[in-house]
């Protein structure tokens, strides 16, 4: 860490790797600004995060992180408290760093919730819902969706057989949901039973191999797909998709939900209407500006 911090204003910021194509100081930066917050929100990039590097953090002042791929879920092992999503699925997104403790958060599942609520609510109870991927993204939206009392089938889809039971034990263990694990070659035999699918991997995202993880012809004009990757926002995967019919929620607006609960958990004030407008125009600008 080498950027310094003013000891005024307070200091949030994103840890992950790889984080160019990051957005999120966009999103809380402009908010600062908007509100009038003495606040900063930095970029650091690092392929580590451990305790060295969280003490680093809290010496330099900051005080909240949004945490991205690969680290997830050593976020949530890294901290002293966690709410339920964080503690159950083992996998956290945000943390709050105080002098004395670390408080862990997952804000994906919310993140994504709202977004399938607000594009396409009704693809919920119309069929399955699936899940491609099983890291950390999986966990919160896995769980989210399990515990919005709205879905009664989930259907794990990974390569890695082993996380992906792993979550689908942990949901059927903490609530009512019938879940399965499946390969991604036996799920291309099943799309009949699915109404909803989520992808949480970074196939397709900028830099990453481009996938996509289904064929298109899996996917059809009764389908939701929502592809959380959001650089690029049409990724081969919603491309194909979208030729076959299905209906797409931007990856974008997860992106922008999941911000909201963070701005709230670090700054303490609510987001309001015209703030999630004003960011979804500026997230939309700068994707088409890409």
């Amino acid at each position: 860490m080498n950027q310094k911090t003013n000891q005024h204003t307070k200091t949030f910021g994103i840890v992950g790797f790889p984080l160019s194509h990051s957005l999120s100081p966009l999103i809380h930066n402009s908010i600062y600004r908007d509100r009038g917050i003495d606040a900063s929100y930095l970029v650091f990039e690092t392929p580590e995060l451990n305790s060295e590097t969280i003490r680093n953090f809290r010496d330099s002042g900051v005080l909240g992180l949004s945490v991205t791929i690969p680290h997830k879920e050593k976020a949530f092992a890294l901290a002293d408290k966690a709410d339920d999503a964080s503690a159950i699925m083992k996998a956290s997104n945000t943390l709050l760093i105080g002098p004395d403790s670390i408080n862990a958060h997952n804000t994906d599942g919310e993140g994504a919730y709202r977004s399938i609520l607000e594009w396409s609510s009704e693809s919920l109870q119309k069929g399955k819902t699936v899940i491609l991927g099983s890291g950390g993204s999986a966990r919160g939206i896995a769980y989210s969706l399990a515990t919005s009392g709205k879905i009664k089938d989930l259907i794990l889809c990974s390569r890695n057989e082993t996380t992906g039971n792993e979550i689908c034990a942990l949901i059927a263990e903490h609530t009512n949901v019938k879940t399965e694990y499946v390969t991604p070659d036996e799920i291309i035999n099943r799309s009949e039973e699915v109404a909803l699918v989520v992808h949480t991997t970074p196939l397709g995202m900028k830099g990453q191999s481009p996938g996509p993880f289904l064929p298109g012809e899996f996917f059809t004009s009764s389908m939701t797909l929502f592809d959380i990757v959001y650089n690029p926002l049409e990724t081969p995967l919603v491309t194909a998709a979208k030729k076959n019919g299905a209906k797409i929620i931007p990856g974008s607006e997860m992106l922008l939900y999941q911000a909201m609960k963070q701005f709230e958990l670090f700054t303490g004030i609510s987001p309001n209407t015209e703030d999630v407008i004003k960011t979804r125009e500026r997230l939309s600008h700068a994707l088409a500006n890409r």
